[in-house]
């Protein structure tokens, strides 16, 4: 297989991991199809960086570099790379990712493959035996853009009343009750944004300008501009094993929640009711009509909202961005296109905060919860 084959590049940050060679082996025993893939380790350390975190990367160069040598073949390669002394205050994922991504669009642009499928996966993830040949197809077959992949964090080898797994259940409960939420407003980019469990093509990376440099949440903001570009697909037909375990490294996410509630001893994850998002629903339901409609009229049927969503949509400048967008488009389905393009993931988000907790209460998710 030649070089100019390759068709999947994974892209893995790797910081203070000593078991990545659980994440390597579990791709290396992956099904493989008659495709190419790379995998691009981004071993990396921050200026900031303690010694300890600088031992165990280097402990893990080694071996991934080790492992390379005898199991590299042609066509199927992991490439470990060392990158150290990062900027910045704190230590995250951004950055790396960053440059793995940057690095697998420039070695699929060499080969002129801009269909080339960039995969980004975490360093504490293991994945299903068809977890390659799964996205592979589904890109080909839908002609895909981008793809989020199913999930799930393995805590069953745990007790029951392990708090390790009562934490990690709840917080994996809140994040398919909040996709499922934003699902039934009827917003058209309501997927997972993690980390570990996606996927885009070459030219869809350079087209939205590439991977921010956040500390934490870089694949919300990421994905974020790649889902309008249409033809992304949720691929639940394999799966990606992130680890339920705790951490400090960023702000926010499923580590720094799963230490909150461990710590506080409470295992429950606040999140927003339902009946903002049905709120969500109505207003939504509207486009068409906001389409055709006068600002007059379109303030006529605000009326008909919650004062408080009335109150958020004027802050927001509703009005008269409904009038730009209708400058701008010429059918119903262009305005729906431009209205989320207004109304986005972020723009939910604010509005849900500014509901909560009144005039809602918020919703409890508990390790006994049923959603």
């Amino acid at each position: 297989m030649n070089y100019s084959d390759i068709q999947i590049i994974i892209v893995i940050p790797c910081y203070n991991e000593s078991g990545i060679m659980q994440t390597v082996r579990s791709l290396f025993a992956c099904e493989r199809g008659d495709f190419g893939v790379e995998i691009l380790l981004i071993v990396n350390s921050y200026r900031i960086s303690p010694e300890s975190v600088k031992e165990v990367n280097r402990m893990a160069f080694q071996e991934a570099s080790d492992f390379a040598v005898t199991n590299n073949i042609s066509g199927f390669s992991l490439f470990p790379i060392w990158v150290e002394n990062l900027p910045g205050r704190q230590t995250g994922a951004g950055l790396p990712r960053k440059i793995g991504m940057d690095e697998a669009v420039a070695r699929f642009y060499k080969n002129n493959n801009r269909k080339g499928i960039i995969v980004s996966l975490d360093a504490d993830a293991t994945v299903a035996p068809n977890y390659l040949t799964e996205i592979y197809r589904c890109f080909k077959q839908y002609k895909l853009r981008s793809a989020t992949i199913e999930f799930h964090h393995p805590v069953e080898h745990l007790k029951p009343g392990d708090e390790l797994r009562r934490a990690t259940e709840v917080y994996e409960k809140y994040l398919r009750y909040y996709r499922s939420a934003l699902e039934h407003t009827g917003y058209p980019y309501a997927y997972y944004t993690i980390g570990s469990a996606f996927a885009v093509t070459a030219e869809t990376y350079t087209q939205v300008g590439g991977m921010g440099k956040q500390q934490a949440g870089e694949d919300f903001y990421f994905l974020q501009k790649v889902f309008p570009l249409g033809k992304s697909r949720f691929i639940d037909t394999t799966c990606v094993y992130p680890a339920a375990r705790i951490s400090g490294r960023v702000p926010f996410g499923t580590g720094p929640a799963i230490a909150k509630m461990i710590d506080e001893k409470k295992y429950v994850k606040l999140t927003y009711r339902m009946e903002a998002f049905e709120e969500l629903r109505q207003l939504f339901d509207k486009t068409n009509v906001f389409y055709q409609a006068s600002g007059k009229q379109i303030e006529a049927i605000l009326n008909c909202f919650p004062e408080y969503m009335v109150t958020f949509l004027k802050e927001n400048d509703f009005l008269a961005k409904m009038e730009e967008i209708k400058q701008h488009t010429a059918s119903p389905e262009n305005f729906r296109k431009r209205f989320f393009n207004y109304f986005t993931a972020f723009r939910i988000l604010k509005y849900l905060n500014f509901v909560h907790p009144v005039p809602h209460e918020w919703e409890q998710i508990s390790n006994a919860s049923s959603i």
